[in-house]
């Protein structure tokens, strides 16, 4: 019986480490990407003067963000960034969209500087109540929205969504701009995308080889 019990033991064990998804999967193309969209719960919103009304951000735009990734996927879509074919990859945002109905915009707008660390972010993560179960996801840990710099501050995080742990987390910056408070911070959005496709997609490759 115990005999058994080990055998059983280790094939579990063995089937979790082949469900685990790595960096090197994700960028050699062997697994599918998940854009989960942006997580609002540790985010800061500095330069008071830029923030004059926390409700519409938290009711209105924190969802609108999220949002403009499924609605807007020639803008915001990660798909071209990775090299995957239309079948290994997707957006689906609904679970960030649940997860930021609990933050608190006001209480988080500062004229203070502000950052969060690696460990604040798989703390952030290890929360994460998610639908999708295969591949990997990535999802943007937003870090501050900051005015009197302009730009947006996210911690670029891939999740193998097996597992729900945290394979990899880089901060990353992404110039605000556009016309109206949304497109203006939805901007630092699209700069981060790029500065993936330009730059950070051939930096992980030569990291995270197979």
């Amino acid at each position: 019986m115990k005999k058994l019990l080990l055998i059983a033991f280790v094939l579990f064990n063995a089937a979790v480490v082949k469900a685990d998804n790595t960096m090197a999967d994700l960028l050699a193309g062997k697994t599918k990407l998940v854009f989960l969209g942006l997580d609002f719960t540790q985010a800061k919103y500095i330069g008071k003067v830029g923030f004059t009304d926390a409700q519409a951000i938290q009711n209105q735009h924190i969802v609108s963000w999220n949002n403009l990734i499924e609605l807007e996927p020639k803008k915001f879509s990660l798909q071209k960034a990775f090299n995957l074919k239309d079948d290994q990859y997707k957006s689906k945002v609904e679970d960030m969209v649940t997860l930021n109905k609990s933050v608190n915009v006001e209480k988080n707008i500062t004229d203070e500087e502000y950052s969060i660390t690696e460990d604040q972010v798989k703390k952030s993560v290890a929360k994460y109540s998610l639908s999708e179960k295969d591949g990997v996801g990535i999802v943007y840990v937003v870090e501050s929205l900051n005015k009197n710099a302009e730009k947006l501050v996210a911690w670029v995080t891939f999740i193998d969504l097996a597992t729900k742990k945290v394979i990899h987390t880089e901060k990353v910056e992404g110039k605000a701009g556009g016309f109206g408070f949304r497109n203006y911070w939805a901007g630092g959005v699209y700069k981060i995308n790029q500065e993936i496709d330009k730059s950070l997609y051939k930096k992980w490759s030569k990291s995270f080889k197979a």
